[in-house]
């Protein structure tokens, strides 16, 4: 015969299971969602944020001519990747700032190279952002917004990018002599 001491800790051991269970069954979902837009979810495509110039003053410039930040994709891959439905992003509580059209390629081993402009009119390689130097960061979603990479960054320096090296696998360093929309080698410049 149990005691009653027993069988209050058997019912309260079973009641404390139930709960945990409801918890994690039905909140931590909810929590995971509202705290980390991307938990758990991580996309397996071969693309990665190669190169970010947050602050471009004398480096590249667009077909207009105009220098604006910029950040640079790379894909890792074997075959060439249509970007349709991917989104960038300097905001995780707005994953689809800039979403991308179909036929917007990068060939394998290629590189994109994108314009933080806030003029999206300007086509489909520029933002719907700008960067700020002093800390900000860029977010790379795929079509079903899982998160591809991110990068951030909090003290920028006028016409120093942030390469990674060797692309899409390295740690991104900074790289006094940008690459502006070609690999990046074994080095950059530094």
């Amino acid at each position: 015969m149990k005691s009653f001491g027993q069988a209050l800790w058997e019912c309260g051991g079973r009641r404390m299971r139930q709960n945990l269970r409801w918890l994690f069954r039905h909140l931590f979902p909810l929590a995971c969602a509202a705290l980390l837009p991307t938990c758990g979810r991580h996309s397996t495509y071969p693309l990665s944020i190669n190169e970010v110039m947050p602050s471009n003053h004398f480096s590249c410039a667009d077909d207009a001519g105009e220098r604006n930040d910029w950040v640079e994709l790379f894909n890792g891959g074997a075959e060439a990747i249509d970007l349709g439905g991917f989104s960038i992003t300097d905001d995780t509580a707005s994953p689809q700032k800039s979403v991308f059209p179909g036929g917007l390629v990068i060939e394998a081993g290629g590189v994109l190279l994108l314009w933080a402009d806030q003029s999206p009119d300007q086509g489909p390689t520029h933002l719907k952002f700008k960067f700020m130097s002093k800390g900000e960061q860029v977010v790379l979603y795929d079509p079903d917004q899982k998160l591809v990479d991110q990068f951030k960054w909090t003290d920028a320096v006028t016409d120093v990018s942030f390469a990674r090296v060797p692309d899409g696998t390295g740690e991104l360093v900074r790289c006094a002599a940008a690459t502006c929309g070609a690999v990046n080698g074994s080095g950059c410049g530094q």
